[in-house]
């Protein structure tokens, strides 16, 4: 049996695995320069692992990573994180250009939002995040921005959810099994509240409570 070995690193953030297209895992993380940072396996027999590279930028959430479907950017990793923008944060993300290649310059998405947000992949494919508004016209709302389509650079920019119990926190979102997504999040009387899309890929519920254990 293998021990644990060390990968190196001085990281400051929870990290994040992706699989790559030919199914060599990747992790990425914050580190204590605020930069993010990627390594990954070299081969796809599970051996062999790079050294740490850095992409730059200044993150202060942990990163979020999804494999696109389909588009140009089929099979491409994609990673998000919160910024450190000054008064509020906004959301950047970067990607392979190639499935397993190079990766681009980091975009901004924009928004107005607090740690921590949550990524999810509807049904055909498009990435979608979800985080807490942190603007003075929408505080506590849940928002969303999603890609246009599938495997695209390009967004539809954040968008209300409405507004749960003010202090919702950390929304996070998974898929169930007939495709639908369903965000879930706690508010500060420690109960549950949910909200779901009502069909694949489009339309969403009202907030609902799940009650307080």
């Amino acid at each position: 049996m293998v021990g644990l070995q060390s990968m190196g690193g001085s990281l400051q953030m929870l990290p994040a695995v992706g699989k790559n297209g030919d199914g060599r895992l990747e992790v990425f993380s914050v580190g204590t320069d605020s930069a993010l940072w990627h390594v990954w396996q070299v081969n796809t027999t599970g051996g062999g692992w790079s050294g740490w590279a850095s992409f730059g930028g200044t993150g202060t959430s942990f990163p979020m990573v999804g494999l696109n479907h389909g588009g140009t950017l089929d099979n491409c990793l994609e990673v998000l994180v919160l910024g450190d923008d000054i008064p509020v944060h906004h959301m950047y993300h970067l990607w392979q250009l190639s499935a397993g290649g190079g990766w681009s310059g980091w975009t901004s998405l924009g928004g107005y939002i607090s740690p921590d947000p949550s990524l999810g992949q509807n049904q055909d494919g498009r990435l979608e995040v979800f985080a807490i508004g942190n603007d003075v016209f929408s505080s506590s709302n849940v928002t969303h921005d999603w890609q246009n389509a599938a495997g695209t650079t390009n967004w539809s920019g954040f968008n209300s959810l409405g507004t749960p119990p003010p202090g919702l926190i950390s929304p996070q979102v998974t898929e169930n099994q007939d495709g639908r997504l369903e965000v879930f999040g706690v508010a500060p009387d420690g109960s549950l509240w949910h909200i779901w899309q009502t069909s694949p890929n489009n339309g969403w519920s009202g907030w609902g409570s799940l009650g307080q254990p």
